[in-house]
């Protein structure tokens, strides 16, 4: 995968939080995990959440940069993580000058609406 439009470097550390549940979605919005895990929590009530572990070469923060607004899930460094930050603009130029890239990003998105349409039917 080849990155043709450089993000921010950012490194953090065990338990360090990346952003929470309703932080404003601002740029940078998308991370690339270079190295680490991340695990990113969705809570749909007290009692009910996901969790969802990303690791190297992974994407999170992707499908909110699009719904706008603030955020909905919460994501914490599990160890030591360092990631590429992308704005909206930087990550859809990577997506275009690499079809990997764009794929990779098509594939996190994809494996949102599938999660989140599993977890509507069970609520309803």
């Amino acid at each position: 995968m080849k990155i043709v439009e450089k993000g921010t470097t950012v490194s953090y550390t065990a338990g360090d939080i990346i952003y929470r549940p309703d932080f404003l979605v601002q740029d940078p919005g998308a991370f690339l995990i270079l190295d680490g895990e991340v695990e990113v929590t969705r809570k749909y009530t007290p009692l009910q959440k996901e969790v969802f572990v990303h690791g190297p070469g992974e994407l999170f923060g992707v499908l909110e940069i699009y719904t706008g607004g603030t955020r909905q899930t919460e994501a914490r460094a599990r160890g030591d993580v360092r990631v590429i930050a992308f704005t909206r603009a930087q990550l859809e130029r990577n997506m275009v000058a690499d079809l990997n890239f764009g794929i990779l990003a098509i594939r996190v998105l994809s494996k949102m609406l599938r999660q989140l349409n599993s977890k509507i039917k069970t609520l309803s």
